[in-house]
């Protein structure tokens, strides 16, 4: 196809003076000139607002926080560009990401979406920030390039098609899998979704064991699970692929095999056999730990990785309870 020309830059956002500032910087040094820059005010009572109009003539207010799925339809609906680029405020693009966006379209004419990921250097400093982009980036770095979602850190669509779909679903009040759910809407209807590896922003959020746990639980793993069950299975990619869930049960199965070690050290050997698996299965992602942060971080972060396991495959189960309570309702 030829160059989809002008790209509507969408930004919801919400009590983000932390980040926003940096994020518009970053935005006006693309190196891609033809671009409109839609901000949605999702009722922020900080200086947010003050910030985003020192950068945008275009900018949606709301009284209260409505979520982002609402904030993102409001500014496709006023959106001019045949492309919609989506990033959160706490995202910052390179110079040659929205050149990354049109390029893609441009030499695959059947895409309807492009997403992205994190790139290997967060700005923020501290272990569970490093850990949570690290293993993001990892993840999408090693998925297929036929995407199974759509993701809104860093995600492009055709406008047409959004606007077909119904754009994202506004029940979703909070951040969750708002983008996701579009995706599978989007793959249902044939529509093709690519992951672009060369597409890397720049996350800058700061993660605290709280927020990571809360965000990972309830607003991705319960909910994913309820939607993946809805269309009929679970998918095989990104950290739900079959290795990662055959990794879960033998993490799962470790800790059991742990905590029976209490009555017999038999099954202390036995947990440290059922790890071996889950190490060879992730030798790849640890190594990358290591070179990205050397001895320590890398063994902060693989506890840190059968953490998750753990508390993902609870929330797995947590989920098929909340499905089926669904599908037993009138």
């Amino acid at each position: 196809m030829n160059s989809p020309g002008l790209i509507s830059v969408i930004i919801p956002f919400f009590n983000a003076s932390a980040y926003l500032e940096n994020c518009l910087e970053a935005l006006r040094r693309s190196e891609h000139r033809g671009y409109e820059l839609i901000l949605v005010d999702d009722g922020s009572t900080d200086s947010s607002l003050e910030t985003a109009r020192r950068f945008a003539g275009r900018i949606l207010m709301f009284p209260s926080p409505r979520g982002p799925a609402f904030a993102r339809n409001r500014g496709a609906e006023v959106a001019k560009g045949e492309i919609l680029f989506f990033i959160d405020a706490d995202v910052y693009c390179h110079p040659q990401t929205l050149v990354q966006v049109s390029a893609a379209f441009t030499a695959d004419a059947d895409l309807a979406a492009v997403i992205g990921s994190y790139d290997d250097a967060p700005p923020a400093a501290n272990f569970l920030s490093r850990y949570k982009n690290l293993t993001h980036h990892y993840v999408h770095q090693n998925s297929s390039p036929e995407a199974s979602t759509f993701w809104t850190g860093c995600g492009a669509i055709k406008r047409e098609i959004f606007l077909k779909l119904g754009g994202f679903d506004e029940s979703y009040r909070t951040p969750s899998i708002e983008d996701i759910e579009l995706g599978y809407r989007l793959r249902a209807k044939g529509y093709r979704i690519a992951l672009c590896k060369q597409l890397v922003v720049k996350h800058a959020k700061r993660w605290t064991l709280a927020s990571l746990l809360r965000s990972d639980i309830l607003d991705r793993a319960i909910p994913w699970t309820v939607l993946q069950l809805t269309y009929g299975g679970i998918v095989n990619d990104l950290n739900v692929s079959r290795p990662q869930r055959a990794a879960s049960a033998f993490t799962c199965l470790a800790l059991l095999l742990c905590t029976l070690g209490f009555w017999n050290q038999w099954f202390l050997v036995g947990a440290v056999i059922g790890l071996l698996p889950v190490i060879g299965w992730n030798h790849k992602l640890y190594r990358f730990y290591y070179e990205h942060g050397g001895t320590r971080f890398c063994l902060r972060a693989v506890a840190m990785h059968w953490l998750y396991y753990i508390y993902s495959t609870i929330a797995f189960g947590a989920g098929c309870l909340k499905y089926l309570a669904r599908r037993q309702k009138p």
